[in-house]
């Protein structure tokens, strides 16, 4: 369902609730977000805000579409939202608009926002507000409104892929085959993927950090995972006394094509989250479901595993198996249940 968008002053007695409101920046999913007095920002699928509303009928969110830099309009980020638990509606954002009307009619509506899809050919790193983002500046709502506290999952699980566990063409049929390069912000859910049923199982908040034709050593404008994992953006770090704050009870790595990793970016990625995490996450590693690069993640696992003794670490490896997909690839929301069904009784191993 794709939703009118409107400009705030369209709106007559209304309020504008800054992105500094302390229950927005609480809804947030961490650790994904680029937060600045003036606006909060992301450009990675699955990147979440939850915020409730009270004393109002209406949300709008304010938006800035100045930065997309693309002149084709599917290439644009698509948004995903419910209201009060119902069901979710969704959204490409349009050049030069400036709001997304989310809720109207709805006592004290509940917005639970995700950022469904981005195309992988733009930038998405360079930069306070990359040029493949999504820039929010606030939300309209009716005068007399205001915020109100969420409970939200404490713990947290932050999930690192590439284009299968971001959700791409998740939205496509079986055999429909690989999204034109135009078309990919569309064929993506980042909810449908996977990595998102495994921690919403165990009841977990989820981070995503998980990048179309991502790998280990970087890829499409994204630095190695050595360096991600310090920097939301390239100006912007994710570390606060060298620390990620707040930290991940559970980190999980799926990554495996997008080229052939080598030993040393596996060592090097999995030394640097335990750096940034400290010795208490859990660090899974998970072999990729058709088995691509089994054999070098392996090898750099247990280098890392042998000569650091970290007992926090797991690799999950249930062997090839198949999945629907559209294109041999990428799984259909079918085919990402059916990882998931697959590989939860090996998580079930290590997660407590």
């Amino acid at each position: 369902m794709f939703i009118l968008s409107l400009g705030a002053t369209a709106f007559a007695d209304s309020t504008l609730v800054p992105v500094s409101d302390t229950n927005i920046l609480n809804g947030l999913s961490p650790l994904n977000w680029v937060i600045k007095s003036d606006f909060i920002g992301a450009a990675v699928g699955g990147a979440s805000l939850k915020v409730g509303f009270t004393g109002t009928s209406r949300v709008a969110l304010e938006i800035d579409t100045t930065i997309i830099r693309t002149t084709v309009a599917a290439r644009f980020p698509v948004l995903s939202w419910s209201v009060n638990g119902g069901s979710n509606q969704t959204h490409q954002l349009v050049k030069g608009e400036t709001s997304v009307l989310l809720a109207s009619g709805v006592s004290d509506p509940v917005i639970d926002l995700y950022l469904k899809g981005f195309n992988p050919f733009d930038d998405r790193y360079r930069g306070d507000a990359p040029a493949n983002s999504v820039k929010i500046t606030g939300f309209n709502i009716d005068k007399g409104g205001t915020t109100k506290p969420l409970l939200l999952p404490a713990k947290l699980w932050m999930n690192i892929g590439s284009s299968l566990e971001s959700g791409d063409a998740a939205v496509y049929y079986v055999g429909q085959g690989r999204p034109p390069n135009d078309d990919w912000s569309a064929s993506d859910d980042a909810r449908a993927s996977y990595p998102y049923l495994l921690a919403t199982h165990f009841g977990y908040r989820e981070i995503r950090l998980a990048y179309g034709g991502y790998n280990w050593q970087g890829n499409g404008g994204i630095p190695n995972l050595s360096a991600l994992i310090d920097n939301t953006t390239s100006t912007v770090s994710r570390l606060t006394g060298g620390l990620l704050t707040p930290r991940p009870d559970i980190v999980v790595v799926y990554l495996a094509g997008n080229g052939v990793p080598t030993t040393n970016s596996v060592i090097n990625g999995l030394a640097k989250i335990r750096l940034r995490t400290g010795p208490a996450t859990r660090v899974i590693v998970m072999i990729s479901p058709n088995g691509t690069n089994r054999g070098l993640i392996t090898d750099g696992f247990n280098t890392y595993k042998n000569n650091s003794q970290d007992t926090n670490l797991f690799l999950v490896d249930v062997g090839n198996f198949p999945y629907v997909s559209a294109d041999g690839s990428h799984a259909t929301a079918a085919g990402h249940q059916t990882i998931y069904n697959k590989v939860l009784p090996a998580f079930e191993k290590v997660i407590p």
